[in-house]
C-alpha cells in the first residue's frame, strides 16, 4: 500500500497549482511512497493541461461541475490509496521534510486520527493553526473583534508555543492530514457544507469517534491566506456565515444556536447602518439578504 495520498483540489487556480505541484516535487515524501492526486471542479483556464503536460506522474482527476470543497476532495480521497490521506490546498507549498515528517508522526502516534503541519505566510511569518473547536464564546469574539484589547491576530492564542507539538480540537483544511482507518470510520467530508467549516465539522467528528488530532511543527507548508477565495469575496462572507451557523445546529443545540445567530443578526444589523450611511445601496442590499438569510433554518436549502 502506499503511505502517503496527497490530494490538491482545483479551481481556476492554474498558477497556484503548478506553484503547488513543484514544492511537491521538490520535498518528496521519501523515505515514505506516495502519490499525487489532483481534483479539477470544472476550471475554466488551463489547470487540467498545465498537469498534464508538466506533471505527468499526476493523477487527474476532472469533475464536469463546481462540486465545491467538501464534494471535491471527498472524490479525491475515494480514489485514494495511501495509509494516509492529505487534504492541500493548491494555494499552498510543501516545505522540504514536511511531508516525511507528518507520517512519521502518525506512524509513531497509534492514537492520533489527523494531524496538521506548522503553516507560514509567504514571508516565513507563522500563520497560527490549530485550535479548540468553536464556542458561541469563541463566535462573540470574533464578531465583535474584542480579541483587538489584547492581541492582533484572532487565530493566534498568546499562550502557546507553537515549536511544540500539541493536541488540538480542530487543524487548517490548508493542510490536513488523515489517518485511512479514521477516514473509513467518520467517513469524508460533510457535502452539506459548500466552503468554510467542513474541516471543522471534519474534526469534530475524528473527535468524537475517539481519535486525536495534532499539530505538528516539524512538518511546515506556506500557505497564501486566502489565496483561493479573493475573487469571490460576498460569495465566500456568504457561506461562511450559512456554514458556522449550520456546524452549530448539526452539532449543538436550539439555544447556542440561536445564540450564534443572533450575533450574526447584530453583526449584520450594524453593516445594514453603516451601509445607509454611506449611500452604499449594493452593500445594504447584500447585507439586507445577509440579515434575512438568518431567519431560515440552517441547512433548510442543503
Amino acid at each position: 500500500m502506499i503511505d502517503l495520498s496527497v490530494i490538491i483540489l482545483t479551481h481556476n487556480t492554474c498558477d497556484l497549482t503548478r506553484r503547488c505541484l513543484r514544492s511537491l516535487a521538490a520535498a518528496p515524501a521519501a523515505p515514505y511512497s506516495s502519490e499525487v492526486i489532483v481534483v479539477d471542479n470544472a476550471s475554466t483556464d488551463d489547470t487540467i493541461a498545465m498537469v498534464a503536460q508538466e506533471f505527468p506522474t499526476v493523477r487527474v482527476i476532472a469533475n464536469d461541475a463546481n462540486e465545491g470543497f467538501a464534494r471535491g476532495n471527498n472524490i479525491g480521497l475515494a480514489a485514494a490509496a495511501g495509509r494516509y490521506l492529505l487534504l492541500l490546498n493548491s494555494d499552498t507549498e510543501v516545505l522540504p521534510g514536511a511531508l516525511a515528517a507528518l507520517v512519521h508522526f502518525m506512524d509513531t502516534h497509534r492514537g492520533a486520527g489527523g494531524a496538521g503541519p506548522m503553516l507560514l505566510n509567504t514571508d516565513g511569518s507563522l500563520q497560527p493553526s490549530g485550535r479548540n473547536l468553536p464556542t458561541p464564546l469563541s463566535v462573540l469574539v470574533d464578531t465583535t473583534k474584542i480579541f483587538r484589547l489584547w492581541k492582533r491576530d484572532l487565530y493566534r492564542d498568546l499562550r502557546r508555543d507553537y515549536s511544540q507539538v500539541v493536541r488540538v480540537g480542530e487543524i487548517s483544511g490548508a493542510a490536513l492530514l488523515v489517518r485511512r482507518e479514521c477516514y473509513h470510520q467518520v467517513g469524508g467530508l460533510d457535502p452539506a457544507f459548500f466552503a468554510y467549516y467542513e474541516d471543522v465539522d471534519w474534526c469534530k467528528r475524528i473527535g468524537d469517534a475517539g481519535w486525536e488530532i495534532y499539530y505538528v511543527p516539524a512538518a511546515q507548508v506556506a500557505h497564501l491566506w486566502q489565496g483561493t477565495s479573493r475573487q469571490v469575496s460576498q460569495r465566500a462572507y456568504q457561506a461562511g456565515q450559512e456554514s458556522l451557523r449550520y456546524y452549530f445546529h448539526k452539532h449543538h443545540g436550539p439555544p447556542k444556536l440561536f445564540a450564534v445567530s443572533a450575533m450574526l443578526a447584530g453583526k449584520e444589523l450594524l453593516r445594514v447602518v453603516g451601509s445607509l450611511l454611506r449611500r452604499d445601496r449594493a452593500e445594504f442590499a447584500f447585507h439586507i439578504h445577509m440579515l434575512a438569510a438568518l431567519f431560515v433554518p440552517p441547512g433548510a436549502a442543503r
